[in-house]
């Protein structure tokens, strides 16, 4: 196993984990539309306008969903990571890893609300979500030790989260992969 081409695919999965959560979270809590995309009022005397603007948007993630990852993971590189070659990238690993992520959600959400105390998963920040279950899913698909599945979790979150998710994901993760 080359280790700068798995790091490199962690962030591809990060990247393609973080925006299914993003975008579920959007079909979930459809007033974020309304609060988020459109926070300008852009349309706020065009009411016909801004319904068709936000049905035309959910409609466009609900087609995104629909589209599998192996099927696609190849364009999803290309067009978000172009300064990597395929080659710099374990496509293996983002073939196993990304779509375990999708059947596993439901039992990491458990597992994380046994062990969070003041907070659910769902109330989650989306990176940090998505940081869950790119560990989990490694560690569930590929068996990658605990120790290595945690630093890199750490490190991730370090770059791309904020200053607690560091800890958060180290203890709660620790107490998942240990029972």
């Amino acid at each position: 196993m080359n280790i700068r081409k798995r790091i490199n695919a962690r962030k591809v999965a990060l990247s393609y984990i973080y925006q299914h959560c993003f975008f579920w979270n959007l079909l979930h809590h459809k007033s974020a539309i309304d609060e988020s995309l459109f926070i300008d009022n852009i349309f706020q005397t065009q009411t016909e306008k801004f319904a068709k603007e936000k049905d035309d948007f959910l409609e466009k993630i609900e087609i995104y969903h629909q589209f599998p990852f192996e099927e696609h993971v190849e364009e999803f590189v290309e067009t978000f990571f172009d300064e990597w070659t395929k080659e710099d990238i374990d496509f293996d690993y983002l073939l196993k890893v990304v779509p375990a992520t999708f059947t596993l959600e439901s039992e990491l959400r458990e597992e994380v609300n046994k062990y969070a105390q003041t907070f659910s998963y769902d109330d989650m920040d989306v990176i940090d979500r998505g940081l869950f279950l790119l560990g989990y899913a490694e560690w569930k698909v590929l068996q990658t030790p605990k120790e290595v599945i945690i630093n890199e979790l750490i490190e991730l979150a370090k770059r791309y989260s904020d200053e607690g998710a560091p800890r958060l994901l180290n203890g709660i993760m620790h107490k998942i992969i240990m029972n």
